[in-house]
C-alpha cells in the first residue's frame, strides 16, 4: 500500500512537471508567434511606405508628363490663334483699304 501511494505520488509530481512544462511551451510558442506576427507588421508596414514613395514619385512623373503635354498643346493653341489673330488684322487692313481707294478713288 505504501508502494502504491508512493508510486501515486511519483506520477503527480510527473505530472506536475509535465503540465509545468507544456505551459512553458506554450508560452514559448505564444512568444514566438507574436513574434512573428510583429516581423510580418513591420515588414508589412515598410512594404506600404516602398509602395507609396514608388506610386508618388510614379504620379508625379505623370504630372510632369502631362504638363508638359499640355504646356506644348497650350502653345500651339497660341500660335494658331495668334496665326488666325494676324490673318483677321490683315484681312481687316485690306478690306479698309479697299474701302478707302473706293470712297477716295485712288
Amino acid at each position: 500500500m505504501k508502494e502504491a501511494l508512493e508510486r501515486i505520488r511519483l506520477a503527480e509530481e510527473q505530472n506536475e512537471h509535465a503540465q509545468k512544462q507544456l505551459l512553458n511551451e506554450i508560452d514559448y510558442y505564444q512568444q514566438e508567434k507574436q513574434n512573428a506576427l510583429q516581423e510580418q507588421q513591420t515588414l508589412n508596414q515598410q512594404l506600404r511606405k516602398e509602395l507609396m514613395v514608388e506610386l508618388e514619385s510614379s504620379l508625379l512623373e505623370q504630372e510632369r508628363l502631362l504638363e508638359r503635354q499640355l504646356q506644348a498643346e497650350a502653345q500651339q493653341v497660341d500660335a494658331k490663334n495668334e496665326e488666325i489673330y494676324l490673318q483677321q488684322k490683315n484681312e481687316m487692313v485690306q478690306k479698309i483699304i479697299k474701302e478707302m481707294r473706293g470712297a477716295y478713288g485712288c
